[in-house]
């Protein structure tokens, strides 16, 4: 289904899709002004500023943490694994951007650090395992089987209620900042009370932002993707509204 959605629904894609069209049925007539606007959205979508405006949504929470709340855990979800030519397993740049943030925050604050994630094929370990081996922490607890978000949240609650916490306690996530979303409304559906990592919303604005840059292409596409995700959760039911 991935597949599919990649080979159909992400840039430039839907564009070359357009042209072949206009190709095959020899669309002539005003076909200068058809390419005028796939010009248009490609050069739109090349500017960093609008993926910025883009992204703005999916970090825009009113649950922001701020120091001196109170919370009785810090919850981090993992961000994928690599294995490299020696089949040796480590975690993604993102899992240990992640993963380093929450333990110091875990550290500092003295409360429990859990990390969610499992495997998302049987040939995969545990993702929350690979991540532990980074940090040093003497008060880390492990989710091993969830496949996704959603199974992360679902199974955080054995994990709570065997270390004496409750769902209705108030916890720091720290995922991603384009992941912020999907997860507080996760969350929020399975009646947790949660606070969000407050990453700033938007980046330092200076000339760059204004001239076209080919990762946008790329990171509007991963901003894309979560947007995705979030209509298929809702309906899945993963999401409630």
């Amino acid at each position: 289904m991935k597949e599919y959605l990649y080979n159909f629904a992400f840039f430039p894609l839907p564009i070359i899709w357009f042209m072949l069209f206009i190709i095959l049925f020899k669309i002539k007539k005003k076909i200068y002004i058809y390419f005028k606007i796939i010009f248009t959205i490609l050069f739109i979508i090349s500017l960093p500023i609008f993926n910025e405006l883009f992204e703005f949504p999916l970090n825009n929470s009113s649950n922001k943490y701020v120091t001196g709340d109170n919370i009785s855990a810090v919850i981090v979800l993992t961000g994928g694994v690599y294995k490299d030519i020696n089949n040796k397993w480590y975690p993604s740049s993102t899992s240990i951007q992640r993963t380093v943030l929450a333990n110091n925050i875990s550290k500092e604050l003295k409360l429990p650090l859990i990390i969610l994630g499992g495997n998302k094929t049987s040939d995969l370990p545990a993702e929350s395992l690979i991540v532990s081996n980074i940090i040093d922490n003497d008060n880390l607890l492990l989710e091993l089987e969830s496949k996704n978000t959603y199974q992360s949240v679902v199974n955080l609650e054995k994990i709570l209620l065997a270390n004496h916490l409750n769902k209705k306690d108030n916890f720091l996530i720290i995922t991603s900042k384009m992941h912020n979303l999907r997860t507080a409304l996760t969350f929020k559906s399975q009646h947790y009370k949660i606070k969000l990592y407050n990453y700033s919303s938007f980046s330092n604005f200076s000339l760059l932002s204004f001239i076209p840059n080919s990762n946008s292409f790329i990171f509007f596409n991963n901003v894309l993707y979560e947007y995705y995700g979030i209509i298929k959760y809702i309906l899945l039911g993963y999401i409630k509204l």
